[in-house]
């Protein structure tokens, strides 16, 4: 039994004892002190793992840096499948050290690009969005465990072959995702004309048209560092988006962002300044995915120590603060 701080997927604050055994017991009672803080694990709503191979480039545009012909691209051609497998498995076991046990991986290079996804993932962590070049390809991506589709954006891509891909995703109940409005609003209202089941990005979209996702209720993952890299802020549509019950937080491209959530929600709270908003934005990808939550034990030894406020997590703890990842079920009684 421990006396602990406990943080909610909702972001609520309580004081009590837990008592874990085949699941997670908590009480809510007044307590002097605490043995930890307690929180749900973190769901990352948005990583491409592929380029781990290629960490912290220069700074670039986002067009030389990503595009389809981009310096990542070029990298990863020249690299051999064992390494990029080897820091795929790297950037996996960083996100889980971390308190990350679910990670939406935007999978591309095809059929190929999955082998080595599922090869890499040996705890079967990732929700696996793949990127077929072709009809059959899909077809057959589906046949290897792909959770769905992980597009670029509509500027990239044949849009008839878009609409193909978001039918078969219909008919299969599987997951078609697109990035939209994170340069510019150009490639937005195409990306909403597929109705697309999750947006990633949509900080440079217009207000008319990131409101109209929200109405269609199509949920929308922010990747802050990746949009700061890029000289992509938007302060504006972040602060719409913090009050979506539907917003979602990723770490975008290995290369230039750790896969580890809590340092995206340290350097999102200093944008945004809502803490519970960006709390739950880290925690409600279990829902979206419907995927199991766990459970993070945090000491306070050191950094979080006096530090018993949902602001303090967000801002300021670490994965050296981690005590243990608990892979049980929470319940309040």
């Amino acid at each position: 039994m421990l006396r602990v701080f406990l943080i909610t997927k909702e972001g609520e604050e309580l004081f009590g004892e837990l008592t874990i055994e085949d699941k997670a017991y908590f009480v809510e009672k007044e307590i002097k002190e605490i043995d930890c803080i307690v929180t749900p694990t973190f769901f990352n709503s948005h990583v491409h793992l592929g380029d781990s191979v290629a960490k912290d480039p220069e700074f670039m545009d986002l067009e030389k840096l990503v595009g389809p012909n981009g310096y990542k691209f070029r990298i990863l051609k020249e690299t051999n499948r064992d390494e990029i497998v080897s820091c795929m498995k790297n950037s996996i076991e960083v996100a889980l050290n971390s308190g990350t046990t679910n990670l939406a991986e935007f999978r591309e290079g095809g059929i190929e690009g999955l082998k080595l996804l599922n090869e890499a993932d040996e705890m079967n962590v990732c929700i696996k969005l793949a990127r077929p070049s072709s009809i059959e390809e899909a077809e057959l991506m589906l046949k290897q465990n792909a959770n769905g589709f992980g597009m670029s954006s509509v500027r990239d891509h044949e849009f008839s072959f878009l609409e193909e891909l978001r039918d078969i995703a219909r008919k299969r109940n599987v997951i078609f995702a697109i990035h939209a409005g994170e340069r510019d609003n150009d490639d937005v209202e195409g990306a909403l004309s597929l109705e697309p089941d999750l947006l990633i990005h949509m900080n440079m979209a217009d207000v008319k048209s990131l409101k109209a996702a929200m109405d269609e209720e199509i949920p929308i993952v922010s990747c802050l560092r990746s949009n700061a890299f890029f000289n992509l802020l938007n302060n504006k549509n972040y602060d719409i988006l913090s009050d979506y019950r539907l917003w979602l937080i990723g770490t975008d491209n290995v290369m230039i962002a750790s896969p580890n959530i809590i340092s995206e929600m340290n350097f999102a709270s200093y944008i945004i300044k809502k803490d519970k908003k960006i709390f739950c934005a880290v925690t409600r990808g279990f829902d979206v995915f419907s995927c199991k939550t766990g459970l993070i034990l945090f000491h306070t030894k050191k950094n979080l120590y006096k530090a018993n406020s949902i602001r303090s997590i967000v801002r300021r703890a670490n994965a050296n603060d981690i005590l243990q990842v608990l892979h049980k079920e929470l319940v309040l009684e």
